[in-house]
């Protein structure tokens, strides 16, 4: 065989490599293009309108609890103050008496 027979042949075999090496360059690209677009999935209109009242009875919710949460601090407060003032009615003294709000009366420690 001659050197220029050699180098064709030589020659013909890398370009068979080649043309294999970008057929499965291109099925890695496909097949990871594939894992891509199986990454974000879309959902039904009325599945997102399903999520989104969900989410918004959740928020109405919340801010009810926040509402209540307001009144309750406000409520206990005024009680706090009334007792107090109820001391200073009744002339006594938080050292020597306690007010047991069960049984709504002051009782001596």
């Amino acid at each position: 065989m001659s050197v220029e027979t050699e180098v064709k042949a030589v020659e013909t075999e890398v370009k068979a490599v080649e043309v294999k090496a970008e057929t499965v360059a291109e099925a890695v690209v496909e097949k990871v293009e594939a894992k891509v677009k199986a990454a974000v999935v879309d959902i039904k209109a009325e599945e997102q309108l399903v999520l989104r009242n969900a989410e918004l009875e959740y928020l109405k919710a919340t801010l009810e609890i926040q509402r209540l949460q307001k009144i309750t601090e406000a409520k206990s407060k005024e009680y706090q103050a009334y007792v107090e003032n109820l001391f200073k009615v009744y002339v006594l003294d938080r050292a020597e008496y306690v007010f047991d709000a069960a049984a709504n009366q002051f009782k001596k420690l």
